[in-house]
């Protein structure tokens, strides 16, 4: 269904049931209709893309383990997600907790070492996040649930970021302190980084114009659109409503050379460290 174009709905040779038309370019309207502030401003970025250009898997790995100053501004978005916002929600929450406690681990201070020798013992606050991406960070952590249906809430967080990666760059300084090498940390910053790509065979929800089914009508949708039973969803007003798959969006880039795939970066949200990590030993 690339377009999720109209369907024309038959249960029996007499009953003609004609549905109404929806296509992908409308979810952005049907996140606004629930209320969702981010998500829709993230996809509506990516419609705005023109000419269309989607990652491959190679790129997609690039940039986002790579080094983030190689990725050409055009698939860069750094201004739509705030971590004010995205720190109200639990995937966040949990994964800021984890690595505020835990980003000076011995993986966060092999990290840490290595950042250190490429900027001459002093982290600095770059301007660019894309700057501190390649330069600064020394931890991250997976953000959101991998497997739709299992655990996580459908709300704007999920329709903007789902899963990602949170991550922190420390800002500071290499010493000495009793006779040992010691990173001086003067504040710490976490943000997300994620990609806005349709790769992949993912289930992205079932949408109509007022917005996603909740996963008990998502269930019943699919049962009976498996079982082709029309006039049952006709019945329970779900006719105008449609299975959204990542294949769609790239159909859609293909036929309407529209649409870029992006890497998104929150802005950084800055904080002192805990006591126990104002001294670092290396």
């Amino acid at each position: 269904m690339p377009e999720l174009i109209t369907h024309t709905m038959k249960s029996a040779p007499r009953i003609t049931l004609n549905a109404d038309i929806f296509s992908i370019d409308q979810i952005p309207a049907a996140m606004d209709n629930m209320g969702w502030k981010v998500a829709p401003q993230l996809m509506r970025h990516w419609f705005s893309g023109k000419p269309a250009k989607g990652f491959n898997e190679m790129e997609k790995k690039a940039y986002m383990t790579g080094p983030a100053i190689n990725i050409p501004s055009r698939h860069v978005n750094d201004s739509i997600v705030k971590m004010e916002w995205a720190l109200r929600y639990k995937p966040v929450q949990k994964g800021f907790v984890k690595l505020k406690e835990d980003w000076a681990s011995k993986k966060g201070r092999r990290e840490l070492r290595e950042q250190l020798v490429k900027n001459n013992g002093i982290l600095r606050h770059y301007k660019d996040v894309r700057e501190i991406d390649a330069f600064t960070v020394v931890n991250t952590t997976k953000i959101g649930d991998y497997l739709w249906g299992l655990g996580e809430t459908i709300n704007d967080y999920f329709g903007a970021i789902g899963k990602g990666n949170l991550k922190v760059a420390p800002q500071g300084y290499q010493d000495k302190f009793q006779g040992k090498d010691v990173f001086i940390t003067e504040a710490i910053g976490f943000y997300i980084k994620d990609s806005y790509d349709f790769l992949g065979d993912e289930f992205l929800g079932i949408w109509n114009k007022k917005g996603i089914l909740s996963k008990k009508q998502a269930l019943l949708y699919m049962n009976a659109y498996e079982l082709k039973k029309w006039k049952f969803l006709y019945d329970m007003g779900m006719q105008w409503t449609v299975p959204v798959y990542n294949k769609d969006f790239r159909e859609w880039q293909r036929i309407r050379n529209t649409g870029i795939d992006f890497i998104v970066f929150s802005d950084i949200f800055w904080m002192p460290p805990l006591p126990k990590d104002r001294i670092v030993e290396l």
